[in-house]
């Protein structure tokens, strides 16, 4: 039941969001989090493939 209320949370926010500034959404595009942190995201695929199964 908190999930739902999460997310219906996070909905509303972005739906007041949209039309209290009147801007349309902009998709970070699916690099956002290795722009953000590259040495992050590096060392998270390096992790990825030491795991077993890889």
């Amino acid at each position: 039941m908190k999930a739902i209320v999460a997310l219906e949370h996070s909905i509303l926010t972005a739906a007041w969001h949209l039309l209290a500034d009147g801007e349309c959404y902009a998709d970070p595009g699916a690099d956002h989090f290795s722009r953000l942190d590259p040495v992050k995201a590096k060392n998270n695929a390096i992790k990825k493939t030491q795991q077993p199964g890889f």
